[in-house]
Parts: structure tokens; C-alpha cells; sequence
């Protein structure tokens, strides 16, 4: 990675989080929604900095276009794509002016975004899915990266217009009032000025964008995003095939914010915010996380479980030959057990305490058998 561009997103990141106290995971999100294209949803009261961050996030752009409006069930669609040319009327044709509307951006945000009437959401909902805009009959390709939205609860289930309006953000985050003693005084204390603004281009962009996309995604990692979405299905949780396509470029995007080149079992926690519904589901995907992630301390625990009966076996025998000649055995399983462990290890990046507590009892174990059946002093590093 280009370390002087990797440090500017860095940067980015931790000024943003400064300006809107406890709200890095929303942070996150528009990052992790600008570098893989898709769109992100906060929902949540009045007076908990969605707009603030969100208009100050796309005020960093430079060489893009950053549109932002609230929505109400009187907006027309003038007034977020653009009015109607005079000009092509004259020639019996209905053509809008894009220029500095949703069609124009590169990011753009919707305040109270569910407020949309059809026609508005209707023509938002073809750009959202095409980047698309028909303008008369002409197609014009919309430049836009992503597309933020805000509001106060999720809409109705019964409502199907608003349920596939709302089926288009990929990135969902409920935000809540601070409760943290120490983050309210922060808040309460806070000046709003602003120590420095770090600014970024469209070919940054593109650049963090192409690194991203090569962050590698080990066969481990892809097997335990299987296993969640199978186990939130079963749950009686809808994750469509569109959601778990794109989970591959989430995993990449948040392993590329924290500098790796690699994706870990850290990642899959930035999943919790694409794989639900309703607020409800998200308590079932925490709960299935937790044992998919848990599998590699099991793994280890049962591999351990194994060395320790294996070094049962071997002390049963009293006769010197009968220990040499199992030693000769077991000292092969032993050998691939240690491989395991090491590779449980390379999962998460750094061993946990269990896997690296498990790999040091199967080695001294293994010291043990080697020593006895040689009769010589053995290190078991």
C-alpha cells in the first residue's frame, strides 16, 4: 500500500471521528461505502449527528460534486434531479438540467430519505440500482460513488415500495443518543473548531478503491461468511444472494482501513451492519458471530484434548520398546497438530491466548514423548 495516500485516509478517519464524538463505527461505514461503491443508511432521533457528519464527510471532496437535500412527502422531483429544460420543451422534448443535482454527484445525501413520495423514489431507486439517470432519451451515466440516507426509523415491512427503497442500502446503522460520562462531557465541552481538514480527490479515491479491491481473502475466512449467512437463513433472517456477493468487499474494505493486505476473523464484525432486517436480527447475528468465531479456540481445545490422549496412551506402557515404537507413531500426528495450531493462529493474525496456550502444551507434550523414547534431554521450544 502507498503509505503518504494510506495515511491521508487515516487521517480522514480520525478527524472525522474528532468532529462527532462516538460515532466511529458511522465513520467507518462511509468509508467502507466510498471505497466498495455501495450505499449507507443511518437511522435514528433528531440531534444525533447524522447530518453533521455526513455533509462534512462530502465537503472533503475535491474535483467531485457532493449533493445533499431533506426530503418530504412535498419534494419534487425538481428539486433533487434537476427542473425541466425550457429549451427542450421548444422541441417538443422533456429533458431535465442535471447539473449540481443527485444525477450530477459523486456522493450524494438524503435527509429523512423515507419521506420520498413515488415519484421521487421511484427515480432515485433506478440511480441507486443502474447509476443511471433516462433524461428524455438520452441515458446519462451518473457518476455516483455513493448515496447516503437518513431517517428516523425503518419504514413499514408492509410497505413495498419503501421495502425495496430500503433494500438498497447495504451498510445499515442505527445511532442512538451518547450515554458514555466521559463522551457526554467531551461533547459538552466541545468548541467545534476544527484543528486541520484533510482533503481528498477523485483519483485518491480510485487509488484506495483499486488497493482495496486486492486486500487477499483466505478460504477460512470465506468459509466462515458462508457459514453465517446459512445460519442467519435458517434463522429465519433474509440475507440475499446481493448481500453475500457483496460481503467480499466489505471484509476487504475494513481490513484495508486498519492497514492490512490480508482479511482476519477481526473483519467479519464489520458484517454485522449488512447481514439485518430488523433491529431484532442483529442480536441473532451477534449470537451467531460469536460461535463461528469461537470455532478456532474449539478447534484448538480439541486438538490439545487429542495430544493429551495420545500422551496417555503413551505412558501406559512400562516397556521401553513398546514407548519407541508408538513414539515413532504418534510423532507424526503430533507434528501435524503443531501445524494446525500454528495455522488457527495465522487466522486471526495473532494467536489467542487459547490457541497459543494449546500450542505449548501439544509441543512440550510432544518434547516429552521424543525425550522418553530417545532417553536424552530435549528443548521444547
Amino acid at each position: 500500500m502507498d503509505k503518504p495516500v494510506m495515511n491521508k485516509l487515516n487521517q480522514l478517519r480520525d478527524e472525522l471521528s474528532h468532529i462527532v464524538i462516538e460515532r466511529e463505527e458511522l465513520v467507518d461505514g462511509l468509508l467502507m461505502g466510498m471505497l466498495t461503491g455501495n450505499h449507507v443508511l443511518f437511522i435514528g432521533p433528531p440531534g444525533t449527528a447524522k447530518s453533521m457528519l455526513v455533509n462534512e464527510f462530502g465537503a472533503r471532496l475535491r474535483g467531485g460534486n457532493f449533493f445533499s437535500y431533506l426530503m418530504t412527502k412535498f419534494t419534487k422531483p425538481d428539486e433533487i434531479i434537476g427542473p425541466v429544460s425550457l429549451k427542450s420543451l421548444e422541441s417538443d422534448e422533456f429533458k431535465r438540467i442535471l447539473t449540481g443535482k443527485t444525477a450530477d454527484a459523486h456522493f450524494v445525501f438524503l435527509d429523512e430519505i423515507f419521506n420520498s413520495n413515488s415519484s421521487c423514489a421511484n427515480t432515485i431507486l433506478t440511480i441507486l440500482n443502474e447509476r443511471y439517470y433516462q433524461n428524455g432519451n438520452e441515458t446519462v451515466a451518473v457518476p455516483l460513488v455513493m448515496l447516503v440516507g437518513a431517517a428516523n426509523e425503518v419504514p413499514p415491512e408492509t410497505n413495498d415500495e419503501l421495502k425495496a427503497f430500503y433494500d438498497r442500502f447495504l451498510f445499515r446503522y442505527e445511532v442512538g443518543y451518547i450515554n458514555d460520562i466521559d463522551n457526554l462531557k467531551r461533547l459538552f465541552e466541545l468548541n467545534g473548531s476544527k484543528e486541520s481538514t484533510t482533503l481528498y480527490t477523485l483519483d485518491e479515491l480510485q487509488q484506495w478503491q483499486k488497493e482495496a479491491f486486492e486486500v487477499e481473502i483466505p478460504s477460512d475466512i470465506t468459509n466462515r461468511v458462508i457459514s453465517i449467512v446459512l445460519k442467519l437463513r435458517e434463522a429465519g433472517v433474509n440475507i440475499s444472494d446481493r448481500r453475500f456477493r457483496e460481503s467480499r468487499k466489505i471484509l476487504q474494505a475494513h481490513a484495508y482501513l486498519r492497514g492490512r493486505t490480508k482479511a482476519s476473523i477481526e473483519d467479519l464484525n464489520a458484517l454485522s451492519h449488512i447481514f439485518w432486517m430488523q433491529s431484532g436480527d442483529k442480536k441473532t447475528f451477534s449470537d451467531i458471530l460469536f460461535t463461528v468465531k469461537l470455532t478456532v479456540e474449539v478447534q484448538a481445545s480439541e486438538l490439545l484434548k487429542e495430544a493429551r490422549q495420545i500422551m496417555s496412551r503413551f505412558a501406559a506402557f512400562d516397556d521401553r520398546a513398546r514407548r519407541q515404537v508408538l513414539g515413532g507413531e504418534v510423532n507424526i500426528r503430533l507434528t501435524e497438530i503443531e501445524n494446525r495450531l500454528n495455522e488457527l493462529g495465522e487466522i486471526s493474525g495473532v494467536p489467542s491466548a487459547v490457541v497459543q496456550d494449546a500450542l505449548d502444551q501439544v509441543r512440550e507434550i510432544h518434547a516429552t514423548i521424543i525425550r522418553e523414547c530417545l532417553d536424552i534431554e530435549t528443548s521444547t521450544g
